[in-house]
């Protein structure tokens, strides 16, 4: 029976190529909020954002932006590390009894961080410059 148990851990984790996981995803802006010298305003949501998400690299990369106002498109390429310690995190939630969520932080441009969290419905963003902070929710269409 060990002998078995040992080919078969063998072969799972050594020989058997590992599963990949990617996805894109998109996600069209509800609400957001500024907030900046003690006030904080509600706006209506004005962006469509995609990201491309992949579990093996750690990373989920925001490939385009649509305003949906204007019409239009930007490419984009900026690269958010996934927060893989955390307690939720997909490949730890079910040991903990959680929902599992992603969370990643990165810098969009010079100035800003931004945490984005990914929920099965919801695409949460904080943005935080030096002297605003932005919070937007956006409803996952894909």
């Amino acid at each position: 029976m060990n002998k078995f148990l040992s080919l078969f851990f063998l072969t799972t984790f050594l020989v058997l190529p590992k599963t990949a996981f990617a996805e894109t995803i998109v996600a069209h802006e509800t609400e957001k909020y500024f907030y900046k010298d003690g006030t904080m305003e509600k706006f209506d949501g004005q962006y469509e954002n995609t990201y491309y998400l992949d579990i093996d690299k750690n990373t989920l990369t925001r490939t385009r932006v649509y305003d949906y106002q204007t019409r239009k498109i930007t490419p984009d390429e900026t690269v958010y590390p996934l927060e893989t310690d955390l307690k939720s995190h997909p490949t730890n939630a079910a040991r903990f009894s959680l929902s599992p969520v992603i969370r990643a932080v990165g810098r969009p441009d010079k100035d800003s961080v931004q945490t984005v969290t990914i929920d099965d419905d919801f695409v949460t963003t904080s943005t935080s410059t030096a002297d605003t902070y932005v919070f937007s929710r956006a409803k996952r269409l894909k």
